[in-house]
């Protein structure tokens, strides 16, 4: 148990024929191990032997006694984060390549971005990566811009997590979705280029992104998730486009110094806490004219009843309303 806990140095481990069993969290937050085989003399593997083990993509399981399952918490995690997992009667066929650094999942049209080991601090990815993984740059603090080519159509969750030296960022025009925590903690970061096929920004995408000063969201994107821009405390402005139909609770709390918001005419729902703690925020301008209503139940802000009904035509005004009381939900009819 805890033999190797926290070695987040560990890429690769070879397990001898000897071993019969691996303890509880025996390789937890070995967050750089990519690859592990189970010999088939292991016939048990105690709980969350490999959580946290955020890279470990590949999974050769030769134990007859056990079966590692993509996405499950079973046998201690080892096949949760996993995309390639061949168990004991599966035939073994290499999937990963190191491309100059690049750690790259190749299942025939689908190349995933698994992580970079190259020493490259100013990337522009490859034309022939289709996603980037979950995790895929976690606490790369040494990594200070990327340029995301116009191949990629997905940023995983996580995927630039506390990379705290990131400054920019250029996301391309293919890209539609960007995970939950994509860019949790990238304190240096200042610039974010957004493609104009985004649909969604998942939560927390932004959160703690304390030096970003602005970011056009394009008019591919509908929602914005809640804590998305939660802590941007450099953020001066923004404007929602016509595109977007929701804000989620604390999209914006905590951006101290944002001044102005102009909320496109689709935004139908606005959660509790999205403008709180936006000391500064004076005004939030609608693009219409349509009536808003509060409601501190977020049954009846999905379902849009029993509110009551607020005039916030005036815009100067409006800032108050929003980030201010007591979980305040917003909607309109």
């Amino acid at each position: 148990s805890y033999a190797f806990y926290n070695c987040d140095s560990l890429t690769s481990v070879t397990i001898g024929n000897s071993v019969t069993s691996i303890g509880e969290y025996a390789f937890s937050s070995c967050d750089s191990l990519t690859s592990i085989e189970i010999p088939d003399s292991v016939t048990s593997i105690g709980s969350s032997a490999f959580r946290y083990c955020y890279k470990l993509v590949e999974v050769i399981n030769k134990s007859p006694s056990i079966t590692v399952t993509k996405g499950s918490s079973d046998n201690g995690y080892v096949g949760y984060y996993a995309l390639a997992i061949f168990n004991s009667t599966d035939t073994y066929e290499n999937k990963f390549t190191n491309d100059n650094g690049y750690i790259i999942y190749n299942n025939g049209d689908k190349k995933v971005l698994c992580r970079y080991e190259g020493t490259e601090t100013n990337l522009t990815l490859p034309s022939y990566i289709t996603s980037i993984n979950n995790y895929a740059f976690y606490n790369c603090d040494s990594l200070t811009s990327v340029t995301i080519g116009n191949s990629v159509t997905s940023i995983g969750s996580y995927a630039f997590y506390n990379c705290d030296s990131l400054t920019s960022v250029t996301i391309g025009d293919s890209v539609t979705s960007i995970g939950s925590y994509a860019f949790y903690g990238c304190t240096s970061l200042t610039s974010v280029v957004i493609g104009n096929s985004v649909t969604s920004i998942d939560h927390s995408a932004f959160y703690g992104c304390s030096s970003l000063t602005s970011i056009e969201i394009p008019n591919s994107v509908t929602s914005i998730d809640h804590s998305a821009f939660y802590g941007c405390s450099s953020l001066t402005s923004i404007e929602i486009p016509n595109s977007v139909t929701s804000i989620g609770s604390y999209a914006f709390r905590g951006c101290s110094s944002l001044t102005s918001v102009t909320i496109g005419d689709s935004v139908t729902s606005i959660g509790f806490y999205a403008f709180y703690d936006c000391s500064k925020l004076t005004t939030i301008t609608f693009s219409d004219t349509s009536t808003w209503y509060r409601t501190k139940s977020s049954y009846d802000w999905n379902n849009k009843t029993n509110g009551t009904e607020t005039n916030v035509t005036s815009s100067s005004s409006n800032a108050t309303y929003f980030k201010s009381g007591y979980y305040n939900y917003w909607y309109k009819k």
